[in-house]
């Protein structure tokens, strides 16, 4: 149990901390504060027995490594008293001010009594409100992560492990890709570790120790390498401002070795140095010294300072073989760009806020770092129900970007996965209407294509054109097209959505099934009708069409429908597919770390070689339609993957 003096120690500690970079802090209002939280809080424990202010007060300290201003300190130390006591957010206002009780507002949860039959939509309303608060004040999202940090820190305390998985599958998937998306390191790499001990703690502890054991061999090797590079600058007179030695984070290793199938040694041999340089023209003059001096290794060049990433991260990326041969990565970089690369939008809302000559820059770079976040109102705007709006969430904004270029070299940010169709709307709605097909790299293509990192794309149009069709919804990726496709497809006459609904249900059926027509059983029908709640064959089809009912959802109950009828154990069900390939090394290995990678398992693998290609039939054990789809989707962007369908014959 911690005393009353301990308890005053933690917000001195907090206060020295804050002092360190805050000049003129207000002592005072932080203690009072404090010890409002604290007698608010008074009788409430943690998991672990502590008393329950030692959290918000963690949680104020990881904000200390942002550079956090004062009004964040407090609102954190508050943050939890709405809603876990009788005090409210105007009691609050009254004592802190107004920009103190928005702040804890829009951190606070909805209510536990609104929402006692469903805490899954608590969850998910309660994401929607502090998202929407998000965009008025960026200092909320900082809050939540510094939070969601602490608690992550003393999961273990929780007793149920379904509760402390459930807790870090969240965390992973929704505060993770903010941080990202923030590109706030600070807290993106010690959320992802948490995350990784909870969910995969074999694999961690054995990383964990390999690790440790490598550790003194590594931190001379990065010693020795520094001092050579310094040497090195030094001749060629470029003054360095410091080099830093860096480590991966544990779950980066992690995903590492799953994506490339290598060995931890075969990962973890490689080195990295941050080089900090005083412009952007000592950043290229250091990269050309570096590569005058030592062999860089082909294809491992990046440069993120021409073409930053879509988080504002910028450096230059370069791999050499360095001391005693061992591969090196450096990254160089400016002192502006290491600031904003490792805390992110805290960078400008923070540490450059006093500099009143560059607002108006910091200002076109937090709206520019922050523009997710509208894109999530966009988002609540024009999605429907909790889990369809998590999983937009997911595949549309939280997802791994690519970058595309227009004709004139402009950069389109879009998610992985998107097609030119995706492009199109990026660019105008009214370029859609009269697109017919574009052209990728110089080559002609469908506006369906799925495009890549790097691709430079023009889009087709003519004015006969007719507008998106209905197939366009199945390949669009962004939230963005879908919405304006189905606002255009509304006005089609309802002949025409009856007939592009056939067409697109007859290749879902050809694709993911095992027949080859469109007729469907009576029974069949009945179940799809009253699944949709609609009253006749005819309306589902016109919804199709139209795209107010998505042909992804209903294939996925009809494929439940068929599954519920044969002999299943415990909801998983055996499919096989087909993969058409060219006759080339390591094809057979990517596609199946793809289908490690997305957690699924393959019974077995055939091959037959065909006069040109290879089809390769896979089984695999699948738990819905969605995780059928979404494999044989990812299979398709593998270069060397020709075509890819469901096998009609599916015993093993």
């Amino acid at each position: 149990m911690v005393d009353i003096a301990s308890q005053g120690s933690m917000i001195e500690s907090l206060i020295k901390l804050a002092k360190e970079y805050l000049d003129d802090l207000n002592e005072d209002r932080v203690r009072d504060a404090f010890n409002f939280a604290k007698n608010a809080h008074e009788g409430q424990l943690r998991k672990d027995g502590s008393p329950y202010i030692s959290h918000p007060v963690s949680a104020a300290e990881i904000l200390t490594q942002l550079h956090a201003d004062e009004d964040s300190l407090i609102a954190c130390l508050l943050h939890d008293v709405p809603e876990d006591t009788d005090i409210t957010i105007d009691e609050i206002k009254a004592q802190f001010g107004e920009s103190v009780s928005f702040l804890v507002e829009g951190i606070t949860k909805l209510s536990k009594v609104h929402y006692r039959n469903d805490m899954a939509a608590r969850q998910i309303e309660s994401l929607k409100k502090l998202f929407l608060h998000s965009a008025k004040d960026p200092r909320i999202i900082l809050i939540k992560l510094a939070d969601r940090l602490h608690n992550m820190s003393t999961i273990e305390s929780l007793p149920k492990p379904e509760k402390r998985e459930r807790i870090a599958r969240e965390t992973l998937e929704i505060f993770v890709p903010i941080a990202n998306l923030l590109g706030i390191w600070q807290l993106k790499y010690p959320l992802e570790d948490a995350c990784f001990k909870v969910l995969h703690p074999e694999d961690y502890a054995r990383i964990s120790e390999q690790v440790k054991e490598s550790q003194a061999e590594r931190s001379e090797l990065i010693k020795e390498s520094i001092n050579k590079v310094k040497e090195v600058l030094y001749k060629h007179d470029i003054h360095v401002i410091s080099i830093l030695g860096r480590r991966k984070n544990l779950y980066s290793i992690f995903r590492k070795m799953k994506r490339s199938r290598k060995s931890f040694n075969q990962i973890y041999d490689l080195i990295a140095l941050r080089v900090i340089v005083d412009n952007v023209s000592a950043c290229y003059r250091t990269l050309g010294a570096i590569h005058q001096s030592f062999t860089p290794k082909m294809g491992r060049l990046k440069d993120y300072i021409a073409i930053p990433k879509s988080n504002g991260y910028q450096s230059i990326h370069t791999t050499i073989f360095g001391i005693k041969g061992t591969l090196t990565e450096i990254q160089i970089r400016t002192m502006d760009m290491h600031l904003e690369n490792e805390f992110g939008i805290a960078a400008h809302y923070f540490y450059r806020a006093e500099q009143e000559v560059r607002q108006d820059k910091v200002k076109e770079k937090v709206l520019k770092k922050y523009e997710w976040v509208q894109k999530i109102l966009a988002l609540q705007r024009n999605v429907q129900g909790n889990d369809r709006f998590i999983k937009h969430l997911k595949l549309d904004i939280f997802e791994d970007r690519i970058f595309v270029f227009t004709p004139r070299g402009d950069v389109i940010d879009l998610p992985r996965g998107a097609t030119a169709i995706d492009f199109t709307y990026h660019i105008h709605s009214d370029l859609a209407l009269r697109a017919v097909d574009c052209n990728i790299n110089g080559e002609r293509k469908a506006i369906t294509t799925p495009l890549k990192s790097g691709d430079v794309v023009r889009i087709n149009t003519s004015e006969e054109a007719e507008g998106p069709e209905v197939k366009w919804l199945d390949m669009a990726k962004t939230n963005l097209a879908r919405s304006k496709i189905k606002e255009f497809l509304k006005e089609r006459d309802k002949t025409e959505l009856i007939m592009a609904a056939e067409t697109l249900l007859q290749r879902k059926l050809e694709y993911f099934t095992d027949r080859a027509h469109i007729e469907l059983s009576k029974d069949e029908k009945i179940y799809l009708l009253q699944a949709f709640h609609l009253d006749s064959w005819e309306s589902l089809l016109i919804n199709i069409g139209d795209g107010s009912l998505d042909v992804h959802e209903l294939m996925a109950k009809l494929f439940d429908y068929e599954q519920g009828n044969s002999h299943l154990n415990e909801g998983i069900t055996q499919l096989a597919f087909c993969v058409e390939v060219e006759n080339k090394v390591g094809i057979l290995g990517r596609i199946c770390n793809v289908i490690s990678m997305l957690g699924v398992n393959i019974m077995k693998v055939e091959s037959l070689n065909t006069a040109k290609n290879v089809i390769l039939k896979l089984w695999v054990e699948i738990e819905n339609y969605e995780q059928f789809e979404i494999i044989l989707r990812e299979i398709l962007k593998l270069k060397g993957v020709l075509d890819v369908k469901k096998d009609t014959k599916k015993a093993l």
